[in-house]
């Protein structure tokens, strides 16, 4: 499996592409990702679906775009399906901005879920906003903006809750093998590691 991480939109959200047996999967476009279409020929892929961790606009700024060059599907939590159309949910209101995605998601189902050909298990953790999820693909998790290296996800936007994020770290500090960790923003790190040095993970695992 192939892992791109490419920074996009005005915060340098983390984009990922995610390919792997002619199969690809972005995960939070913030805007268009650059050279895909040369990208995807190049590793004979198509781009078959967009993942989203969470619907804050600097994660999904780029989903209509890339749907109306690409023809795929979206998949998101469905508590998030009406953050995509509504700035104050989706916080870029926040940020003097008016973001909002006329798409049509699928869910993303807590658990197991097949797309496009990769075998996703869904972790709901909820904190930094309401339906954020971490992505569990192969060894590698794609945090969003639930784990960064040395620090977590802000919890003062809409839905965000201080009590759910520590119920969500304490899952991932409960996974008994190491992963890769893709967070949202920042570079990439790995769950032991961030169990060691990340503060609030060791919280967690106290309480």
């Amino acid at each position: 499996m192939k892992v791109l991480q490419q920074p996009l939109g005005p915060v340098q959200a983390n984009c990922y592409l995610v390919m792997e047996n002619h199969h690809a999967i972005l995960i939070d476009p913030a805007d268009m990702y650059p050279n895909l279409e040369f990208i995807l020929k190049e590793n004979e892929c198509t781009l078959e679906a967009i993942v989203l961790t969470h619907a804050h606009f600097d994660h999904i700024s780029g989903v209509d775009k890339i749907v109306d060059a690409f023809h795929c599907d979206v998949y998101l939590n469905p508590n998030e399906f009406d953050f995509l159309q509504d700035p104050d949910l989706n916080s870029s209101s926040a940020f003097y901005m008016d973001v909002t995605c006329v798409v049509k998601c699928k869910p993303i189902l807590e658990g197991k879920n097949t797309i496009a050909g990769f075998d996703i298990e869904a972790m709901y953790c909820p904190g930094h906003s309401i339906g954020s999820t971490v992505l569990k693909i192969e060894d590698c998790l794609f945090t969003g903006d639930v784990l960064f290296q040395g620090s977590i996800g802000r919890m003062d936007l809409a839905t965000g809750s201080v009590s759910s994020m520590k119920q969500s770290l304490k899952k991932l500090v409960q996974l008994d093998k190491d992963y890769k960790v893709y967070p949202g923003h920042g570079p990439s790190t790995s769950l032991s590691q961030e169990k060691k040095w990340n503060e609030s993970l060791k919280y967690a695992e106290i309480y």
